[in-house]
């Protein structure tokens, strides 16, 4: 963890450095592209050399520059790098970096492949589909091991209590290793240290009753929250719709979300699972996220699930084949809630774009460039030193090396986040043609995690296309 100094006092609107574009220089990292831009901050995709010539892919988010002499947002963007920089949870991302440098106000976290769980719905829904039950409830219980982690974090002076308070599906990073992981905390509060406040924050739709009516929250809130999330994931349709004023008023009147009221033929256990989470009352809830964990983990026995790297990579990779087959513009529709701004999941649209990309079709290569002969003169130069610059790229076995190396120093490190950044990696080659790299980085990747649905369908698929591109 690094942890740069910042002064006492924010730096004038106008003491910022020049914008990013693509190469900029940041520490030590190099600016890719630009991910999202917010009401307060940006977000940039960009790469951090490692050891061993290894450059791992990282966010960076960024506090807009004409924001920083306001105390208060800079005050907020603070709060949420130091909290997020103290959890440290598989299910939950990383936030490895922050502080103040070049005029910038910034926190760097770690780069997950994979998709939203809004992006996950709203694929789903244009194939008129739902997720499995059993996916569902893996989502669902990686989400509880998130937040209890949160609900427990401690300093020297005790429990902060704290809570996260916007958990929603833009919020949720389904990975490609079929784990889901937590993001953003800028909503965040440690409510063991901070008075409660009237302004609400967050989104109607997922908080919990006691939010919307500013009476109060706790732990019990962020059930509820997941509570609606796992309801979401069963049904495949939100529990309450419309405009704001219109989700208040079912809020308050709901006294539990029952998903059977959608979907008549899910399990009575789960349905009464998803009651109790959504119980109107947070004393008729589940006390804990573990408790509703592991209520969740009982739910899976009973239904014979497999484990959840099967069960949620076998999901991801029909969403991903489906769009690889179809990639016409109306592939990727609207969000479900077009009309609300608070329901994005741009994020990581960029990331998504690559991973369905990576799903389609190879491209030919380009044809060379014809100069007609009759209007040239051939001559003979010498040929100078650098007109054979040495090679752009590392090749694919350099880099794979790399993650080996990086994970040599790290022993007890799980083959798991290797094998991640192994199909990241070959996302990334594959973006720039390197196909025969690109498949020689995914099937060490499935070496490493051979029940990951997704990486056995990418190297049969890219393995396939490559042959018939022989052929």
């Amino acid at each position: 963890m690094m942890i740069r100094a910042r002064n006492d006092e924010p730096p004038a609107a106008d003491t910022a450095g020049p914008a990013w574009v693509p190469g900029t220089q940041f520490s030590n990292y190099e600016i890719e592209s630009l991910l999202a831009t917010g009401g307060m901050a940006e977000v940039w995709r960009a790469k951090m050399r490692g050891v061993a010539g290894f450059e791992k892919r990282v966010v960076i988010k960024t506090m807009l520059t004409s924001l920083q002499h306001r105390r208060e947002l800079v005050d907020m963007f603070v709060s949420e790098a130091s909290l997020a920089a103290r959890l440290s949870h598989p299910n939950i991302v990383d936030v490895f970096d922050f502080g103040q440098l070049e005029g910038r106000y910034f926190l760097a976290m770690s780069f997950v492949p994979g998709l939203t769980l809004r992006s996950v719905h709203r694929r789903m829904l244009i194939r008129h589909e739902r997720l499995s039950v059993a996916a569902a409830l893996h989502i669902a219980r990686d989400l509880c091991e998130a937040l209890q982690h949160v609900h427990e974090l401690e300093d020297g002076s005790g429990p902060l209590g704290l809570i996260h308070r916007d958990l929603s599906p833009d919020n949720v990073i389904v990975s490609t290793s079929g784990t889901a992981k937590v993001i953003d905390f800028g909503a965040a509060r440690a409510t063991s240290r901070t008075p409660p406040s009237q302004l609400f924050v967050g989104r109607y739709r997922y908080a919990a009753p006691e939010r919307v009516r500013h009476e109060g929250e706790d732990c019990r809130s962020d059930v509820y929250s997941a509570g609606v999330v796992l309801y979401e994931c069963l049904t495949g349709m939100r529990p309450f719709s419309g405009s704001d004023a219109e989700v208040i008023k079912a809020v308050v009147a709901s006294r539990g979300c029952d998903p059977r009221a959608r979907v008549p033929s899910l399990p009575g256990n789960i349905a009464e699972l998803v009651k109790k989470a959504t119980a109107y009352d947070p004393r008729e809830r589940f006390a804990s996220a573990r408790e509703m964990g592991a209520a969740i983990a009982r739910a899976l026995l009973q239904i014979g699930a497999a484990s959840k790297e099967r069960d949620v990579t076998a999901a991801l990779s029909a969403l991903l084949d489906a769009e690889g087959k179809s990639r016409e513009s109306e592939a990727v529709p609207l969000p479900v809630d077009s009309t609300n701004p608070s329901d994005s999941d741009g994020l990581l649209a960029l990331s998504e774009v690559e991973m369905l990309e990576a799903s389609g079709p190879i491209r030919a290569p380009e044809a060379p460039t014809h100069v007609p002969e009759g209007d040239t003169e051939r001559i003979s130069l010498p040929v100078p030193p650098e007109a054979f610059p040495p090679p752009r790229h590392p090749t694919a076995a350099n880099l794979i090396d790399a993650v080996r190396g990086a994970a040599a120093l790290e022993p007890g490190r799980n083959p798991l986040e290797r094998a991640v950044e192994l199909f990241d990696l070959g996302i990334a080659l594959r973006a720039q043609q390197r196909y025969v790299e690109a498949l020689e980085a995914w099937r060490e990747a499935l070496a490493l995690a051979p029940e990951n649905l997704v990486y056995q369908a990418s190297v049969q698929r890219l393995a396939a296309q490559l042959r018939d591109r022989r052929d």
